[in-house]
């Protein structure tokens, strides 16, 4: 699947002696017969898997590359030539259509609909490589060996490898939704993350260096060459699978080994509660259960619903967040997560009656017990009053739900 080669820097492995820490200036092309060879081998090292096969590299220019990216059968209809807009894959917790977006809008999780959506509509901007499970190759964005290419090179490897041991294309399973579909994603990318933490962490001092170097001189372009439209809530979405990915998978390794890892590919997570109980004890992983089905709750009579669709509890641990993310951006530290019995919910979205420029939505929330309910109703009542959107409320229902309303600018 295609995969956004991102830094995060954590612990890991053995040497690597990375060449351009002496200022390597090797196109791509030249440098893959040394460094492909040295890099498998670190992979496979640090996985604890065998390669039963090659794995093709092509290095591209913006166009080429571009034009592979939209081609991949991960991606949109109308990138394999069709008309619609909307993706053919099960969506993670980024996707804008079908109301979503407004939703986040609606919560203050985001300042506008429009604005996440542009910069969901400039996403590609930020990827630096992909594999494709299809053709079994890996895809790199530009012509210079840098340290950023390695770094994709080594992430993008561990997706290949572990597609040749465990069906990538199965996940996430046929039906998901943009829960499991992220909670699947977060595996498969943490497992690649955790090995990509190992390789910088081998970087000795000069190497670590070059690298950061790299990072301050690249700025990703759109393919009109503007900077990328920036969205707070849109970034942490993205690097959900890959940074919380990471702390799920590298607890099953500490715990299980690559034997673990293997199997967590096999039967993934199917909630973003899973993914953040991981730590500190995996053991906790298979202690929560799947998603209940919630009702959607009714917009009101004659409203245009926009659609409708599940919250998850990641972004619902977001929203004590809302009211400083334009200015600092999201970080959610696990140990922050506003509750661990939530059991399911379900939004909808609606276009304001009175002002064709607001959505609004109802999110019903559904707690393991009153107890955690009213719990999470104290925990989201500073939400209420900072969101700074008009009806932002929090009101408890029955005997173990929670409704969340909020009006946003579409």
């Amino acid at each position: 699947m295609p995969a956004v080669a991102l830094a995060a820097l954590l612990a890991g492995g053995c040497s690597v002696a990375a060449p351009w820490a002496d200022g390597d200036r090797r196109t791509v092309a030249e440098a893959l017969p040394d460094e492909l060879p040295r890099l498998k081998a670190f992979v496979a090292q640090e996985r604890g898997l065998g390669w039963t096969q090659d794995v093709p590299v092509q290095a591209l220019e913006e166009e080429a590359f571009l034009t592979a990216l939209q081609a991949d059968p991960e991606g949109t209809e109308e990138a394999a030539g069709g008309d619609a807009e909307e993706p053919t894959w099960a969506v993670g917790l980024e996707d804008p259509f079908d109301g979503r977006a407004e939703t986040y809008a609606a919560l203050g999780l985001t300042p506008s609909a429009s604005a996440y959506g542009r910069a969901w509509e400039d996403g590609d901007a930020t990827v630096t490589g992909f594999y494709d499970s299809v053709t079994h190759e890996v895809y790199l964005r530009g012509q210079t060996w840098t340290p950023l290419v390695e770094e994709t090179l080594v992430h993008e490897l561990v997706h290949a490898l572990d597609d040749q041991h465990v069906d990538l294309d199965a996940l996430p399973r046929e039906g998901a939704g943009p829960e499991e579909a992220t909670a699947a994603t977060a595996v498969v990318e943490g497992s690649a993350e955790s090995v990509t933490w190992a390789w910088y962490d081998a970087l000795d001092a000069d190497e670590v260096d070059a690298y950061e170097r790299a990072w301050g001189d690249s700025a990703p372009v759109t393919a009109d060459g503007d900077e990328p439209a920036y969205d707070p809530l849109l970034e942490t979405l993205a690097l959900f699978p890959y940074d919380y990915g990471f702390l799920a998978v590298d607890a099953v390794a500490a715990d299980a080994g690559p034997e673990g890892v293997d199997d967590l590919l096999r039967d993934p997570l199917t909630t973003t509660e899973q993914v953040l109980a991981a730590r500190p004890d995996p053991r906790r992983l298979r202690s929560l259960a799947p998603p209940v089905d919630v009702e959607a709750p009714a917009a009101p009579a004659g409203a245009e619903v926009l659609g409708t669709g599940g919250l998850g509890l990641y972004p619902l641990s977001l929203l004590p967040l809302a009211a400083g993310a334009a200015a600092d951006g999201y970080l959610l530290d696990p140990a922050d997560v506003v509750t661990y019995a939530w059991a399911g919910d379900a939004w909808t979205t609606w276009v304001d009656p009175e002002d064709e420029d607001l959505a609004c939505t109802a999110v019903v929330v559904r707690l393991d017990d009153a107890r955690g309910r009213d719990l999470l109703a104290e925990d989201l009542a500073g939400w209420a009053a900072d969101a700074g959107q008009a009806g932002a409320a929090v009101t408890p229902v029955g005997e173990s739900d929670l409704r969340l309303t909020g009006c946003g600018e579409r």
